[in-house]
């Protein structure tokens, strides 16, 4: 097997024109890369290839220089689907019919109303000579794993929602029972409202002089993702009491855990109902928190009151006050927290109100410019005032995680930020 240092040697192949074209973003870079990480390894080289006869000589060099090759897309029914056909040529490796899989896949489409050719199930059905076939529930792909001389190629379906389930019900299995992962210990430390280079300068030589023996930041809106891996496990106790210690109320997570997740979670342990009233963001925060499994036992209302007329219907807030101060103000996101508070019934409530942009800025109020309020039962609203200044996509986002880390903190009785 091919290894480089400890690693062996994995590499990653994206199939997909569109890709190449800038049509669609990579996702399954990030997400596999990750998975890598709590498995001991990562990716030495990543392609991403077009729908094109390249693709046998691409599959053929990384498949015979590496240890193990992934390879993502093009198990389609359509002319652009050749990563099949593509790995048969390649390995010299022949593709053979499968009636099972025939009957799975026509039943699949059956079960969702949709018609297609004979011919498309057919092509679905092919697989590689002795492959290692991975169910696919939530599509018509199936996935496989095929070994030939020591060396292994995976080969997995495009679409995210169908790639990464078969990935950690199927291949992580795999995987565990296939090779020795290494004697190293993988932490995750994350970390709101602090810039990367500053938790850097905080906490790098300290984890060096305990002894880790890799670290890596990965930033992304609103918060910092501290990645360490080390050899000995008995040096995560101090670890994690060198990262609490240094970021207290900002460090929200010593676990691969999101945000939204972490408030569930302690919301339903507590017995604490939620409810959010939003205008700038337009629905994500309900939409982050309801993406959490069991979010139901906490989250109760959700409002989405873009306009002002939205505001006094469903939040109670006062016709004069908006005409007075404006949508985007202290005053009203309080009134509109308080009246998400009092019309849900809820212990908690979250209110948001802010301009996105790129129109409908002004001197006193800029384009990016959010109030983010919070109201618990017993407590007065407490507003804040933020500057996001970005695309709207990414001001959403920010605002978001800020409204959602505020949930946070009032669920655990930790330090708020300062107004």
């Amino acid at each position: 097997m091919s290894w480089i240092g400890s690693f062996m040697r994995v590499e990653l192949i994206n199939t997909g024109t569109e890709i190449i074209r800038g049509d669609r973003s990579n996702t399954h870079l990030p997400f596999l890369a990750h998975e890598l990480f709590f498995l001991g390894e990562k990716f030495t080289l990543q392609i991403a290839a077009a729908d094109s006869k390249d693709l046998v000589e691409i599959i053929r060099r990384s498949f015979y220089r590496s240890a193990l090759t992934i390879v993502t897309g093009g198990l389609g029914p359509t002319s652009d689907d050749v990563t099949k056909e593509a790995v048969s040529e390649a390995l010299g490796i022949p593709l053979i019919g499968n009636q099972e899989l025939s009957r799975k896949i026509k039943s699949f489409y059956d079960a969702a109303g949709i018609t297609v050719p004979d011919w498309a199930i057919q092509k679905q059905s092919l697989c590689l000579e002795n492959a290692l076939l991975l169910d696919n529930e939530y599509g018509s792909a199936c996935g496989s794993i095929i070994e030939k001389g020591g060396r292994f190629l995976i080969m997995l379906p495009g679409p995210p929602h169908e790639l990464e389930p078969m990935w950690k019900k199927h291949v992580v299995p795999w995987w565990r029972s296939r090779f020795d992962l290494k004697k190293a210990y993988r932490l995750i430390g994350k970390v709101v409202g602090i810039a990367e280079s500053l938790i850097q300068e905080k906490v790098e030589e300290k984890l060096k002089k305990i002894g880790v023996d890799e670290i890596g930041y990965c930033e992304s809106p609103g918060e910092v993702s501290i990645r360490l891996s080390f050899q000995e496990q008995e040096k995560a106790t101090k670890i994690m009491q060198l990262l609490t210690e240094t970021f207290g109320s900002d460090l929200y997570a010593l676990e691969d855990k999101e945000l939204e997740e972490v408030v569930i979670e302690n919301a339903v342990a507590k017995k604490l109902k939620i409810a959010t009233a939003e205008s700038c963001t337009g629905g994500l925060i309900s939409n982050r928190l309801t993406n959490v499994p069991g979010s139901s036992a906490a989250f109760t209302y959700g409002w989405v009151t873009y306009s002002n007329e939205a505001k006094v219907s469903q939040l109670k807030v006062n016709k004069s006050l908006l005409d007075s101060v404006g949508a985007v103000s202290k005053e009203v996101a309080e009134a509109m927290a308080q009246g998400a508070l009092e019309t849900s019934g809820a212990d908690i409530a979250l209110a948001v109100t802010g301009i996105a942009g790129p129109q409908g800025g002004s001197p006193e109020k800029p384009v990016g410019l959010v109030w983010i309020a919070i109201s618990r039962k017993g407590m007065v609203p407490v507003a804040y005032k933020r500057f996001f200044p970005s695309d709207r996509i990414t001001f959403k986002r920010l605002v978001s995680q800020f409204g959602i880390d505020l949930l946070r903190r009032i669920i655990l009785d930790k330090d708020l930020p300062k107004c």
